[in-house]
């Protein structure tokens, strides 16, 4: 049998849907809706609070709850009740049943407890039809105000208690939003504004007014394109403070954050990073910092590497948060003054500097000597950390030849040299702006290291989400990227997964296509829910194993759904197919639950193959998937996953085939395509071309027309020859030679009068060569030729045209 027996495999039942299914639909089909979760009117929320919160988005169905990662905030919703509509009919016979519904909105509560970490966390909405898209919340320490509930005009405006954060939007052009406040003498307020910095068009414009409307500050750049101000008031009372767009813009997603208070802020903090295992020095700058200007930082020697964020914390609260790195690198700390070699800083190979460029035009040096020729790497952290230095980096010889220069190599804002350096020569490396600004502001880190040449590997997977039905299969795409040489295989597996479902583990092999489908298979009797979702692989180099953790585009969750009532199969293993060529995939579609809807059956993804799909219907079981593979489809096997989808209810039910079907692509040795004379481009779009039918002799050439076939060769240098297919009657063609490692030949048409006009004629160009022991054939795409009848009688010469030649 092509296929392996199932039980239930049969023909549904001609009555349509079976008393089976109609409780399997009206059981499951709102099981089936992709939950979904729109942005927040507000993300911002003061912990130690319980606000009302309102969410909106789609798919929620009974028993859907929300999820917050992080600790400290939770969340409890109630849907909002949706209208039960009843069919009621005059006559017997007819009966409905009710659609899948599902709520679009829930409100609830949002608890923050006091001692909740601040900062963003990820929120989604948990359901029986799996786990929405999530959004972002910020948990603050400062009372957070919407805009929309504080009027604009100032003579109403209420007046706000500092300190205070407003989450509000310059909804319409030329829109001035203004915010009152009461400051006392002599305190140093700080007033700062985020929109560009999170994504936001607005280039804000802030200004600060007395009671009388005086104009007392203003700024616009103060942070990137944000406004900042510090202001400390001569005198006790109200001041307004008011935001708009540079340019009186305005819309929906000029959304700000603007925070006023006598708060602690950050200005700067250095050094930017410290090695583990060590104690840091840690000076900082800003506004009311209470006097700290030092503190000691101690990096515990089994920190995790990478960035943390840095906040200062005073009786006021707590102020911005500022990125702080943990690495292994031995470090030094620039000493001044170091302007040339004689005075130049000795730097340690590996190893990192922490400095500045102290002063205008100031130029820091550093000398370095390797043990051995190798390549290294030197890198100037500065801007990522917030810095203002544009630096200039060089790398020069001991008599100060330069050798290299760099200024925005790293990322694009910061410098990065990669050189060879020779044992025992001492090189130079020279910092400075290359506007040669400086001042304390003006911080630094130098590191130098090996390239990264270590044989290694990364996986990602290309969703996050699955939804798998019961006695059901879903897949995930996963794709190796190696890098320095790893030629070994790489495992992808799944671990910790529900009870119930499975997952078939991928080998990569790096002959291979690179990628390969993960499927994953739940027990019909597998409880409903969502777990989360964590992918992993390993590899071997040098007899150690290298794990890695899959990469996923967002957080990672199974979730287990009803189950669906069809599967399908594929005949086949393995299907080979040449470049520019069709082939066929035998697919089957089982009903064991006497479903008897359409099926819709594809396959996943492929590049290079052309996935046209086919619809089997109620009484339809098997049938023949096309695969058109392009004419530069990537040679080699590669796995293709077929799916099976349906609706019911209106709601999409999805599967997926057991294993992956081993497409192999064999390669074409040559390409060849129909094209107008001229056309540089190689395309493989319809040519048009267009001819009047008229008599032998005629002095007009209306009735000629030209285009041209060119070839791709792949390998193959030998002679084609070319006919054209399809020409009706009364129309000759001139076919030109393409001889031995030719790859143009000219096609010339002639309609006479004979030819039926008012037609459009669909030709091709068929190709013939031997290929060792193997004629090949190839066809190009369609000629359209159009054939016209002439507007008026034509004069004809004395001398008839001789008839072309007919190829």
């Amino acid at each position: 049998m092509p296929f392996p027996p199932r039980s239930g495999d049969c023909l549904p039942s001609p009555l349509g849907v079976t008393p089976i299914l109609a409780l399997f639909a009206a059981l499951s089909a709102s099981a089936q809706i992709v939950p979904k979760l729109d942005p927040l009117p507000t993300i911002w929320f003061q912990r130690g609070t319980t606000q009302e919160l309102t969410l909106t988005g789609g798919g929620w169905l009974e028993g859907s709850s929300v999820q917050i990662t992080g600790s400290g905030v939770t969340g409890r919703i109630a849907l909002a009740a949706t209208t039960n509509v009843t069919l009621i009919t005059s006559g017997t016979g007819l009966s409905s049943h009710a659609s899948a519904t599902a709520a679009t909105s829930a409100s609830g509560q949002l608890i923050l407890e006091s001692d909740a970490p601040l900062g963003p966390r990820e929120i989604r909405v948990v359901g029986p039809g799996g786990v929405s898209n999530s959004q972002t919340l910020q948990v603050s320490d400062l009372p957070e105000v919407l805009e929309s509930a504080v009027r604009k005009n100032p003579p109403e405006l209420p007046t706000l208690s500092l300190p205070f954060a407003v989450s509000g939007r310059v909804g319409q052009p030329t829109e001035v939003d203004g915010f009152r406040f009461h400051a006392r003498k002599g305190e140093r307020l700080v007033l700062d504004l985020q929109a560009n910095r999170t994504g936001s068009p607005l280039d804000a414009v802030m200004l600060l007014f007395d009671e009388s409307g005086r104009e007392l500050a203003r700024n616009e750049d103060g942070h990137g394109l944000d406004p900042y101000l510090e202001f400390v008031p001569a005198v006790e009372g109200d001041y307004v403070v008011k935001v708009h767009d540079l340019r009186f813009q305005g819309g929906d997603s000029y959304r700000y954050r603007l925070v006023v208070g006598v708060l602690p802020y950050l200005e700067r903090l250095f050094p930017f990073a410290g090695r583990r295992g060590t104690s840091v020095e840690l000076s900082f700058a800003g506004a009311n910092l209470e006097g700290a200007q030092r503190r000691s930082l101690t990096i515990a020697a089994d920190a995790p590497l990478g960035r943390q964020d840095f906040r200062v914390q005073t009786a006021a609260g707590h102020s911005n948060p500022l990125p702080f790195e943990v690495d292994d690198l031995p470090e030094i700390n620039e000493t001044e003054p170091n302007p040339g070699a004689d005075k130049a800083t000795p730097l340690p190979i590996p190893g990192a500097v922490n400095g500045r460029i102290g002063e205008v035009k100031d130029v820091d040096v550093f000398r370095c000597k390797s043990d051995r020729d190798q390549k290294l790497v030197f890198e100037v952290q500065a801007r990522r950390f917030g810095s203002p230095l544009d630096v200039l980096l060089t790398l020069a010889g001991a008599d100060g030849a330069v050798l290299q220069q760099n200024d925005d190599g790293a990322g694009g804002v910061d410098a990065r040299l990669e050189a060879d350096l020779k044992a025992g020569q001492e090189y130079l490396v020279t910092l400075r702006d290359l506007t040669d600004r400086g001042g304390e502001a003006f911080g630094y880190r130098l590191t130098v290291r090996p390239p990264d040449t270590a044989p290694g590997y990364t996986v990602t997977a290309n969703n996050a989400r699955l939804r798998v039905p019961a006695g059901g299969t879903t897949a995930v795409k996963v794709e190796v990227a190696r890098r320095n040489g790893l030629d070994s295989l790489v495992t992808v597996l799944a671990e910790n997964l529900p009870p119930g479902v499975s997952a078939t583990p991928v080998v990569l092999d790096p002959r291979g296509s690179g990628y390969g489908w993960m499927i994953f298979t739940a027990d019909k009797s597998t409880a409903r829910g969502s777990s989360p979702l964590r992918l992993f692989a390993t590899a071997e180099h040098s007899g150690q194993v290298l794990r890695r953790d899959v990469s996923l585009p967002e957080a990672g969750f199974i979730s287990v759904l009803a189950p669906v009532p069809f599967s399908v199969a594929t005949a086949q293993a393995s299907v080979m197919i040449e470049q520019n060529a069709t082939a066929e995939l035998d697919v089957a579609v089982f009903r064991p639950d006497g479903f008897n809807g359409e099926v819709k059956v594809t396959a996943e993804e492929f590049p290079g193959l052309g996935r046209p799909g086919v619809t089997l219907t109620g009484g339809q079981g098997r049938a023949k998937l096309p695969l058109n593979a392009e004419y530069n489809s990537a040679p080699g096997v590669r796995p293709l996953l077929i799916r099976a989808e349906a609706t019911i209810n209106g709601i999409p039910f999805v599967t997926h085939a057991l294993a992956p079907v081993a497409i192999t692509t064999l390669p074409i040795p040559w390409y060849l395509i129909a094209m107008l004379p001229g056309s540089t481009s190689f395309r493989s779009d319809v040519v048009k071309l267009s001819a009047v039918a008229l008599p032998q002799g005629t002095a007009s050439e209306a009735n000629q027309t030209e285009f041209v076939v060119k070839l791709e060769r792949r390998g193959f240098p030998g002679e084609i020859g070319l006919a054209v297919d399809g020409l009706p009657a009364g129309i000759a063609a001139t076919v030109g030679a393409l001889g031995t490692n030719l790859n143009e030949a000219a096609i010339k048409l002639l309609v006479s009068e004979t030819a039926e006009t008012g037609k459009e004629y669909t030709l091709a160009v068929l190709a013939t060569a031997t290929n060792g022991d193997r004629v090949i054939r190839q066809r190009t795409q369609a000629i359209k030729l159009n054939v016209m009848a002439p507007e008026k009688p034509v004069a004809t010469t004395t001398n008839s045209a001789s008839t072309p030649r007919t190829n």
